[in-house]
């Protein structure tokens, strides 16, 4: 059973729609989730570059091979773990701040 009973129709011109469209398109949402994010106060954001997504991804990859390389370095004792533990956080830090910047 539908829960969104009511519809709303409205008009625009070419400029609005090729406009609306625009939009539409760069936030990758469906026309019902774009005008219901408006409607409660969220503006949509524009989808990240592909190249976004490879970075996060390298990014993510370097953050698996520290961690190989802290565990193998603790178990043979010659790492500074504390630098090593640091490096890592501060590596963790920019992963977060990418996505926030992206994803808010």
């Amino acid at each position: 059973m539908r829960t969104r009973e009511h519809q709303i129709k409205t008009r625009l011109d070419d400029k609005e729609f090729v406009s609306f469209q625009a939009k539409l398109r760069k936030t990758g949402l469906s026309t019902e989730e774009y005008l219901r994010s408006l409607i409660e106060g969220n503006p949509p954001k524009e989808l990240p570059p592909m190249q976004f997504h490879d970075v996060l991804c390298e990014l993510r990859q370097i953050n698996v091979n520290m961690n190989q390389i802290a565990m193998k370095a603790h178990t043979l004792n010659f790492i500074d773990a504390p630098f090593y533990s640091q490096c890592q956080k501060e590596l963790q830090t920019a992963v977060g701040k990418i996505m926030r910047a992206v994803y808010g």
